[in-house]
């Protein structure tokens, strides 16, 4: 009976499958066009204002119907 031979081909590839998406992943971070700092923060300023009308929305909403309940309830 013959033993078949130990190739460690699947771990060739396989190393070679993550050096190349590593490299590719380097391009495509290079080709990103990366905000200022002053974009950043403008950007942050805007998410932080959508934030707080959102939540004062759920709020109005969450009273409105806290309140309606109470008075069909009594």
């Amino acid at each position: 009976m013959t033993v078949p031979e130990t190739t460690t081909t699947n771990e060739v590839g396989s190393v070679e499958k993550v050096t190349g998406f590593i490299k590719e992943s380097k391009a495509e971070l290079q080709k990103v066009t990366w905000p200022t700092r002053q974009e950043l923060f403008m950007n942050t300023i805007v998410v932080l204002i959508a934030v707080v009308l959102v939540a004062v929305c759920i709020w109005v909403a969450d009273t409105f119907f806290s309140v309606l309940i109470r008075t069909i309830l009594r």
